[in-house]
């Protein structure tokens, strides 16, 4: 199971984030928690994230730009950094 909680500009994942736990009723509760000039997404707390949890922070991430919200990604779990490496889209991530 996967739970989204906001502390003030930091949204904490707390789970897995993977195909099985993101849907579309998490993906419009994450992004109606888009708010404020600077977000940080925390990911201390995930404990299995496959390529659905990687586009998901993607699609975060341009939501983010569209509106004006600097996002940034703190504590990325390493098997996410060397997915997004394999996928030549970690330049995309904005990692804190």
């Amino acid at each position: 199971m996967l739970k989204i909680t906001q502390q003030q500009q930091n949204l904490i994942l707390t789970g897995e984030l993977t195909i099985h736990s993101i849907n579309t009723r998490f993906e419009k509760k994450s992004a109606a928690l888009l708010t404020g000039q600077t977000l940080r997404v925390d990911l201390s707390a995930v404990t299995k994230m496959d390529s659905a949890g990687l586009a998901w922070l993607l699609l975060m991430c341009e939501l983010a730009a569209k509106q004006g919200i600097e996002l940034k990604i703190i504590n990325l779990p390493g098997d996410l950094v060397n997915l997004a490496k394999l996928t030549a889209v970690d330049s995309f991530l904005p990692v804190e």
